[in-house]
């Protein structure tokens, strides 16, 4: 963290996560535990007590309010519910995950945009329990139709699938973690590396990218398995475009037209940069390859390797990620209004709400007002899978000069039916659900400011 931060502490601190480990677990042992704990709020600036009492000094406190963190009496575990602004570290670009909560500090009001964290306590919660709490508390501070989780509601949902007792912890797998978030509410998705050797790190790359929190499952062959969050990806510089090499698609009909037709694809996600991690054994926000996800462990843990990774889909999606940037491939390049000839593109995809997708699009002042007009009145499901076509030098400057956007509810590929409307090389192509036809007009698409509102940048 910045060496200046000032610090507000208050005793007798009823922390709601402890508070129910407590009355579940340490309050049933012998040795007495306190029930309350301490908490610590961070300020960028100095603070005085009687900042507290006085009305003019409620916007200062806002201004350079940064969180906080909770001190639980369970040594050596001490630190617990974790909720600090990335701008309290020396050092933060990156784009990420956050949401807005709402605290009271020394009983003022107070909010700050962040992702929740905690350490595990080993006996309650371990690594897979706080990943988990972390995802549901992130998920319930940003919509309505998720709620919070507490360690003892965790037990609960795993008693139904488990034939052993759940606490002390000895963690979770993988289809538990997964089960427990289907029981939550999400559609969830686990996909393996041997599943998708080629392109595992680009299908994390393209969930961090549409603003989705992924659990990570790393281990390595000497018996360490862990179970994280990534939550973004640190800030893309010319250099990371410079360095992307062009697609290597897979032997097969895709790659004999593309040779043919002498069209270059690179994607977006291909690009090698550091994620943005939240690990319950680290301080938050930890940054790393997805090719080294434990650098910042000492050298036994170097050897780690991200085996799976799951992600809490929105029940409606059907369409995954796999499958549409496939669809994007092929429609661009076999048709049926393939890219030209000698064509070289950058792909970026990304899942978005419609509504914010249209949100932004209204006043984006960059974007061709008649094309603009034609795709807010179209008729759009909750979620959307967008690719936004650019080159090497036109995204350097966080442009794109062509559109893709699909269905994100409509799994079937046939018949180009998860295709809404798309708009590259001067036409617009749209499908028609009545006569299962695609319609093509000429309009032509200036360069325009590509979406980037899944993440929060700083």
């Amino acid at each position: 963290m910045k060496d200046c931060i000032y610090l507000v502490a208050e005793t007798n601190y009823i922390d709601r996560v402890y508070r129910d480990s407590y009355y579940h677990y340490y309050s049933s042992k012998l040795a007495a535990y306190k029930r309350n704990c301490i908490r610590i709020s961070l300020f960028d600036s100095q603070v005085e007590a009687n900042d507290f009492r006085l009305e003019e000094t409620r916007e200062k406190l806002q201004t350079s309010y940064l969180g906080f963190f909770v001190l639980r009496p369970i040594e050596p575990h001490v630190v617990g519910r974790s909720i600090i602004s990335p701008k309290a570290l020396k050092a933060a670009d990156f784009q990420i995950c956050t949401t807005v909560y709402h605290n009271t500090v020394n009983t003022v009001k107070l909010s700050v945009d962040a992702f929740p964290h905690s350490s595990q306590d080993t006996e309650t919660i371990s690594c897979a329990e706080t990943t988990l709490w972390a995802m549901m508390e992130y998920f319930s501070n940003r919509y309505a139709e998720y709620k919070p989780l507490l360690p003892s509601k965790i037990i609960q949902t795993l008693n139904k699938v488990t034939s052993e007792r759940q606490i002390p912890s000895k963690g979770l797998n993988i289809q538990q973690m997964s089960f427990a978030l289907k029981e939550y509410g999400f559609g969830t998705r686990i996909y393996s590396r041997s599943q998708y050797p080629n392109e595992f790190d680009r299908l994390i790359s393209c969930y961090a990218e549409s603003g989705i929190p992924i659990i990570i499952a790393m281990e390595d062959f000497a018996g360490i398995g862990h179970a994280l969050l990534c939550i973004g990806h640190e800030t893309v510089k010319s250099n990371h475009i410079d360095a992307l090499g062009a697609h290597n698609f897979k032997p097969g009909v895709l790659k004999d037209k593309a040779n043919l037709k002498n069209i270059t694809l690179y994607d977006f996600d291909s690009i090698e940069k550091e994620f943005i991690f939240i690990d319950d054994n680290q301080p938050v926000y930890q940054t790393a390859l997805l090719s080294k996800p434990a650098a910042h462990y000492n050298d036994t843990w170097h050897n780690c390797k991200i085996t799976h990774f799951i992600v809490p889909l929105y029940t409606k999606i059907y369409l995954e990620a796999y499958e549409a940037k496939n669809f994007i491939a092929r429609f661009l390049i076999s048709g049926p209004e393939p890219l030209n000839n000698d064509t070289e593109v950058l792909l970026r995809t990304y899942l978005a709400s419609s509504r914010s997708f249209k949100d932004v699009l209204a006043t984006n002042a960059s974007f061709s007002s008649d094309l603009k007009d034609i795709i807010l009145e179209l008729a759009m499901p909750k979620f959307i899978w967008v690719t936004e076509t650019s080159d090497k030098e036109l995204i350097k400057t966080k442009k794109a000069n062509g559109l893709i956007i699909l269905d994100a509810t409509e799994a079937n590929i046939i018949f180009n039916k998860p295709l809404i409307i798309a708009a590259y090389q001067g036409k617009v192509i749209n499908f028609e659900a009545d006569t299962k036809k695609l319609e093509k007009n000429d309009l032509p698409l200036n360069d325009f400011t590509i979406f980037e509102n899944n993440l929060k940048s700083y």
